[in-house]
């Protein structure tokens, strides 16, 4: 397998970009004395694992060693396994009844029982294959080792095989040592060894869920390696300790994730240890430098705590969790002589406890919640009880969220100020803590805006209000009401009205009124305020118009011309003072700018009626007129009658029904008996066109009235008279037709001659005539019909009459004349324009007859 490469330039941007996102030491540094420290009988220090079931540690001690040393979990000797031929790196099986261990100078893999701790197996991986590092993963057991090519590699045992056996795994790449392995979530991390002036590390991980490899990603990271990497036990992320930090990958892609680091800090220091929790809490040590000692970090928030060993530091790969989710422990080196402290309490914070006023102002008797956070540097103790009191008397406990949030709901019927304390008596990752809280709950302040008005009339005066809460506290109790008093400003009289109701889900109320006069008053609007609520009020003046009645008026739309005319209208609004009038007009033809006019009564209840004789014909408007009083507005409305007229005669005739194409017509008119009108327009409409005046006047006295138009087009004349004062209008048509301009012409002869008088245009016989016609106006796309006829027995006898020939986009076209058996003949050819049903504008027409004769 070619492994993947990396450019140093990507390198380098790697390491830059994992430095822009850190997670730093905040919190105080504690002393390794706060656990147990014990002495190990150690020669030297490769591995440590830790036996939760059997409580029990087991220590390797790497090449040129024989044992692999068991203590307490307190550091205190149990026994030493012998013959462990440089036993390295140590691995517990899934049901914790067995230990692996990587002989590097036994060639093999051992089987340790670790309820007797005796050697049960072992695996000989092959001569020289001197294997380092090794895993429990996907029920198989993982080791690396050296291959026959002097590469490291990987390979795997079957431990449920009748006769387990090393096998090779082919997916894997040879890297220059035997690689450092590390599992979790059924993911294998392959971290190839580097020489000290590397500036590579080299990562391969791949899915063991199943038993098989599945490769996931392999490539090179940017800078070396100064520990093994650590898989966490979700699998989804790579720790890689690289001077100074422990950068943070995705196992998927190598990709960084968040958090991207964790610093272990200080000049010169180097993280070489990495332990996750089941939890997801991360210990980091390092070896060197100010920064040396061991770090906490909850997952991936700041870091919880540090921890310094004045006696020694954290040796290489030297920290691991216990089972029981608290206790750290470290192997710690001094001058050659190693030791094993026991951190208990090594997540031990204090607990950081807080109360938030509450974003709602609290209420008497409404139930208000007060909130709060509990944690300490990312640990949150989810499911915890708090114990909560007010003012010294217990109120029901609080629950931790997942998210460390905790509620507290009360009710307080009374105003005033109370203080809420809220305890947490600590857990195994937390002490003790409380914190406390005063709270207000007062009334709401409340206002009253202006209302909306719906009507302000003398009679009926409406608005909706509201009282409204800052904030928009509420509801309001059932049955509050706002007190009404109106004060009429002119008069200085007051008063009361009844109370009005509020809606006590909207604090809404209405006000209805009947003031009986206009005038300008003011409405004192009062709420008394209630358990919840402080009382409000608001003057609001407002003016009482005069009415603005409506005028209908039930007029005829017809009326005979001389007979009486009575319709009824009425006012809007009433009632109306005995006296009261209306003012009538009416305008007709006569009396256009000075209208007849007279008065009516009005009723009591606004009715009035109308009465009139209306003596001219056609549109009479009537219009009644209100003047107005003190309680209503002017009011004027207008009605139109048609009053009947007498009818007349009318006519339209032309000098002719059909006419040459541009020929002028002439148009007369004429008109009958009418009273005081004799005037009459004539207008030419032509076929597709606009309707246009030809001549407006007065008829002669014969009654008539003459025009001349020029034609282009069939043309429909009108004749209209507009009417009096007694006879109504009328109008008349008359339609004629235009013809065409057809233009001929004969080509291609060579003289002429004559005949009789009549020009004949003279062909030899091998030619062929071209006859071409245009027609004026075009007719585009219309069809043309030629007729060839010949002279014989003393007259002209028609030969041929051709089918449509259609006009091109100039309006012409043209037929070519076969002369065959035509010498000494005489003949004529004339053509004809013939409109479709799709041409209106014009008739069909005949042009002129073209002569010619043939000679050899």
């Amino acid at each position: 397998m070619r492994l993947k490469q990396v450019s140093l330039a990507a390198a380098i941007s790697v390491v830059a970009g994992l430095t822009t996102a850190t997670v730093g030491l905040t919190g105080p540094v504690a002393r390794a004395d706060s656990g147990t420290t014990a002495a190990l009988p150690l020669s030297h220090y490769a591995h440590m694992v830790v036996d939760g079931t059997h409580q029990r540690l087991f220590f390797s001690q790497g090449s040129g060693t024989t044992g692999i040393v068991v203590t307490d979990l307190s550091g205190d000797p149990v026994t030493t396994i012998d013959g462990e031929q440089g036993a390295d790196g140590l691995a517990l099986s899934a049901d914790g009844k067995t230990l692996y261990a990587a002989l590097t100078d036994g060639d093999a893999i051992a089987a340790i029982d670790t309820a007797t701790l005796t050697e049960t197996g072992r695996v000989g991986t092959g001569t020289g294959t001197a294997p380092v590092s090794v895993a429990v993963a996907g029920g198989k057991v993982w080791y690396s080792y050296v291959a026959d090519d002097g590469k490291g590699t990987v390979g795997s045992v079957d431990p449920s095989a009748a006769d387990p056996a090393p096998t090779p795994q082919p997916v894997m790449p040879h890297w220059s040592a035997a690689p450092l392995l590390s599992t979790g979530g059924g993911v294998l991390a392959v971290n190839a060894a580097q020489d000290a002036h590397s500036s590579m590390t080299h990562v391969a991980t791949y899915d063991v869920s199943s038993g098989t490899p599945s490769l996931k990603v392999d490539m090179g990271l940017g800078g070396a390696a100064t520990g093994p990497v650590q898989v966490t036990p979700d699998g989804t992320r790579l720790l890689v300790p690289q001077s100074p930090a422990v950068y943070v990958y995705s196992t998927a892609d190598l990709s960084t994730a968040k958090p991207y680091v964790y610093y272990t800090g200080g000049v010169g220091s180097s993280p070489d240890s990495v332990a996750v929790d089941s939890d997801g809490t991360i210990a980091l040590g390092s070896t060197a430098g100010s920064g040396a000692g061991a770090y906490l970090y909850a997952a991936d928030q700041i870091a919880e705590n540090r921890f310094a060993f004045p006696a020694g530091t954290v040796a290489a790969d030297g920290l691991a969790w216990g089972a029981d989710g608290r206790t750290l422990y470290a192997v710690t080196q001094d001058n050659g002589s190693y030791a094993l402290d026991v951190l208990g309490d090594a997540k031990l914070t204090d607990t950081v406890l807080s109360l938030n006023t509450p974003p709602s102002h609290p209420i008497p008797a409404q139930q208000f919640t007060v909130t709060g956070t509990v944690g300490g540097h990312g640990f949150v103790p989810v499911g915890a009880t708090l114990k909560v009191t007010r003012d010294g008397t217990d109120l029901p406990d609080a629950t931790v969220g997942a998210d460390g949030s905790f509620g507290i709901t009360d009710t307080r019927k009374d105003e005033g100020a109370y203080t809420y304390e809220v305890s947490y008596a600590g857990d195994a990752t937390h002490r003790p803590a409380t914190t406390s809280l005063k709270v207000g709950v007062y009334r709401v302040d409340t206002y009253i805006p202006y209302p909306e008005f719906g009507s302000a009339t003398p009679h009926k005066v409406a608005f909706t209000g509201t009282v409204m809460t800052y904030l928009n506290l509420g509801p309001f109790t059932e049955g509050d009401t706002v007190q009404v008093t109106r004060t009429n400003e002119d008069t200085h009289e007051s008063t009361q009205l009844p109370a009005v109701p509020l809606d006590p889900a909207t604090g809404r109320f209405t006000v209805a009124d009947d003031p009986g006069t206009a005038g300008w008053f003011t409405y004192r609007l009062s709420f008394g305020g209630d358990i919840t609520h402080r009382p409000s009020s608001n003057d609001v003046g407002t003016t009482i118009s005069p009415y603005a009645p409506a005028l209908t008026l039930k007029a005829p739309t017809t009326a005979t011309r001389g007979a009486a005319l009575s319709f009824g209208a009425r006012l809007g609004d009433g009632p109306y003072d005995s006296g009261e009038k209306v003012t009538v007009t009416r305008a007709d033809a006569a009396h256009t700018t000075t209208p007849v006019t007279w008065t009516a009564p009005v009723a009591a209840d606004g009715t009035v009626t109308v009465k009139d004789t209306p003596s001219i014909g056609g549109a009479n408007v009537y219009t009644v007129s209100y003047a107005g009083d003190t309680s209503h507005r002017a009011a004027t409305a207008s009605a139109t009658v048609q009053v009947s007229r007498a009818t007349t005669s009318l006519s339209v005739t032309a000098n002719a029904s059909t006419y040459a194409y541009g020929a002028t017509a002439t148009v007369t008119a004429h008109l009958g008996t009418t009273y005081n009108g004799r005037t009459v327009s004539l207008y030419a409409t032509p076929a597709g066109g606009k309707k246009t005046l030809v001549k407006t006047g007065t008829v002669d006295g014969k009654g008539n009235l003459t025009a001349t138009y020029k034609l282009a087009h069939n043309t429909t004349f009108t004749a209209s008279y507009a009417g009096d004062h007694r006879y109504a209008p009328a109008t008349a048509t008359r339609t004629v037709s235009d013809q065409v301009k057809v233009a001929q012409a004969l080509s291609g002869y060579y003289t002429t001659t004559t005949y009789s008088g009549t020009t004949y245009r003279v062909y030899h016989h091998t030619a062929q005539p071209t006859a071409t016609t245009t027609v004026s106006p075009d007719k585009s796309g219309q069809c043309v019909h030629f007729q060839v006829q010949q002279y014989y027995s003393g007259a002209w006898h028609t030969l041929s009459t051709s089918g449509c020939f259609t006009l091109g986009s100039k309006s012409t076209v043209a037929a070519r004349l076969s002369l065959s058996h035509a010498v000494n003949q005489k003949f004529r050819v004339r053509s004809e324009y013939v409109h479709s049903s799709k041409d209106t504008t014009n008739v069909s027409t005949w042009g002129g007859w073209q002569y010619l004769t043939v000679r050899t």
